[in-house]
């Protein structure tokens, strides 16, 4: 028999909330203009250990605590370049990167597409929902601001308790504040298969990566690359 899911929890961004272009998209084509070559090998590969390094809340924090802020952000771009394979004057073209995404990234923030239909049948279905995100401050008026903070029966912070996906504590924690809510009666899906795959599966959950890059491709977890694909996964799992 299959599972009975009762609640969904999401990833705010990345997955619900989608910055256009991304972090990693925009440092691509910034690396591009400056005449650094980036096939779609080395693209896709860049975007994965990016969802790596910032799933790695004890080796961010001590390089932060090690670098301070500057440094800290002029090493990731340093990173970052080296992942795709550049080589010639690192220190300037980072420092370059750096300048570019403290003065010039002004992604537009868009609601992931079919969101809100979705949210909508979710919610009239009975489902349990909420946002467990990494930010470090509540952020119920970003949910305002994308127009879908009602659906919602609860939002999580990670810095509200301490607690850094994909520690699977604060997976723990969100499932703890609805009475005999299962692991296995939730779903959790995000866009990092490091932070939300890994740290939900490691909580009991099931975890569905939001993967519209198709960067992983049901290596071990379910994917979706629309919000729509959802209803299909709930279908087959609904007793």
């Amino acid at each position: 028999m299959t599972t009975r899911y009762k609640a969904i929890f999401f990833d705010l961004d990345g997955t619900l909330r989608l910055p256009m272009p991304s972090p990693t998209d925009a440092f691509i084509q910034f690396a591009r203009s400056h005449h650094i070559q980036i096939d779609e090998i080395a693209s896709r590969s860049v975007k994965i250990w990016a969802h790596e390094y910032w799933s790695q809340d004890a080796l961010l924090s001590a390089e932060m605590a090690r670098l301070g802020e500057d440094a800290f952000w002029i090493n990731y771009s340093r990173q970052l370049l080296e992942r795709v394979h550049a080589t010639d004057d690192l220190e300037l073209r980072a420092r370059l990167v750096r300048e570019y995404f403290g003065s010039d990234y002004a992604p537009e923030v868009q609601l992931a597409p079919g969101a809100v239909e979705l949210l909508a049948e979710l919610k009239a279905a009975g489902y349990i929902l909420g946002v467990i995100s990494n930010r470090t401050q509540p952020f119920n008026n970003v949910l305002t601001d994308l127009g879908i903070a009602d659906w919602f029966d609860l939002t999580l912070a990670a810095g509200e308790i301490g607690c850094w996906k994909p520690n699977p504590a604060i997976f723990d924690h969100a499932r703890g504040r609805f009475a005999r809510l299962a692991a296995a009666e939730c779903i959790y899906v995000g866009d990092n298969y490091f932070a939300d795959g890994i740290g939900a599966q490691n909580a009991g959950m099931t975890p569905i990566i939001f993967d519209p890059d198709a960067l992983y491709g049901e290596e071990a977890f379910a994917c979706v690359t629309e919000m729509s694909e959802l209803r299909a996964f709930l279908a087959l799992h609904h007793t």
